[in-house]
């Protein structure tokens, strides 16, 4: 998502305060929203007025506890050698007296790149402790406010479990923590809230939580139309509502459509052309799509073509049943658990429920009664 886009969030002005209070925050949306973006511009505008160092990871590319804090451990020690070198120094000397493998490798301008190696692991409790507490350590001597952002956090619940297991070190030692505060992020609705909107989970107020919401349609809208003037082009409304309705505000797919249709070379946007932009927009996923469908059971695929036609409300309703196909109730209850669970769809405070993927919500109204 473009960084001008940010500014219609909502959800930003309290973001950014919750950095400057320096508080733990969970952001939960789904895919493509600009969570990282977001996540950047926040940390940005609170460092104005408070000076903060952060530090970022992507746990999805972990496949295990063991992979992520190599990953961990390289990323905060060359994100913070350029000002901690005494303190680096003395860590490396821990690490080896700890039998944790590093790697220094020279890079252009005379640099070197520090690689926590893989070889160690598994990696012992006392290692793993001295790994997650190497944040706190710097940022003490340093007195400095350091921000770890870890994204696609939910990637954790596939690693095999360790005892003690990842999370419950993560929670003891991050509660100890003074200097280190958490930015953490997913895009699995369901298994977010099950790590930390669940009050039986370890990670239950671990954090203040934000659910990013659509920008608002509206000012989408008037967004979408001054960019247009700027270009000096004109698009009517009812074509700003109709890309806004297929991609159902989610800004990355807003942002591609609405680049396909300003390479137009007319000045007036016609409805053809946003058809056909539409229609090349659909093709990069289709064949995802149609394999994506194909695993799903006969009852899911009933569940999610009667849901592209609804608007996510009153799925118990006789007439939502009677489309579905699904007879009664129950099994219809059965049916959408089992794909919130698996991510496809999702549900957050007023109980509507959504397509994770608004295109594959699209693609399956226009193409199955």
């Amino acid at each position: 998502m473009k960084t001008e886009l940010v500014s219609l969030i909502n959800e930003r002005t309290e973001l950014i305060e919750r950095i400057r209070l320096f508080d733990n925050v969970v952001l939960i949306a789904p895919y493509n929203f600009g969570k990282e973006t977001l996540i950047n511009y926040s940390i940005q505008k609170a460092s104005v007025k408070k000076k903060i160092v952060s530090i970022s990871l992507n746990v999805l590319f972990s496949v295990s506890e063991d992979e992520f804090l190599c990953k961990y451990a390289s990323e905060i020690l060359n994100s913070l050698k350029a000002i901690s070198k005494d303190s680096l120094e003395s860590y490396l000397r821990t690490m080896s007296s700890l039998e944790i493998f590093y790697n220094i490798e020279a890079t252009e301008n005379a640099s070197y790149k520090i690689s926590v190696s893989a070889c160690t692991a598994p990696f012992s409790t006392l290692q793993k402790e001295e790994i997650l507490n190497l944040p706190e350590k710097i940022a003490k001597e340093k007195k400095i406010d350091l921000l770890i952002c870890l994204s696609e956090f939910q990637s954790v619940l596939s690693w095999n479990k360790i005892k003690p297991s990842f999370l419950d070190l993560f929670h003891e030692i991050a509660k100890r923590q003074n200097h280190v505060r958490y930015y953490i992020s997913g895009s699995h609705i369901y298994q977010m809230n099950k790590l930390f909107g669940n009050k039986n989970s370890l990670l239950y107020k671990f954090g203040h939580i934000t659910y990013l919401e659509p920008i608002a349609k509206e000012q989408f809208s008037d967004y979408i139309s001054k960019s247009f003037k700027k270009v000096d082009k004109v698009i009517e409304r009812d074509l700003i509502s109709k890309i806004l309705n297929v991609t159902e505000r989610n800004p990355r797919y807003t942002e591609f459509l609405f680049s396909e249709v300003l390479k137009s070379n007319n000045k007036i946007i016609s409805h053809e052309w946003v058809e056909n932009c539409i229609e090349i927009l659909l093709r990069r996923y289709i064949a995802s799509y149609k394999s994506k469908l194909s695993q799903y059971n006969v009852n899911q695929r009933l569940f999610l073509i009667a849901l592209s036609k609804s608007n996510g409300k009153k799925i118990y309703s006789l007439d939502f049943i009677r489309k579905s196909g699904l007879e009664y109730s129950a099994k219809l209850d059965k049916v959408k658990n089992s794909l919130l669970k698996e991510g496809t769809i999702y549900t957050i405070s007023d109980k509507t429920i959504k397509f994770t993927d608004p295109l594959f919500k699209y693609w399956l109204a226009e193409n199955f009664d």
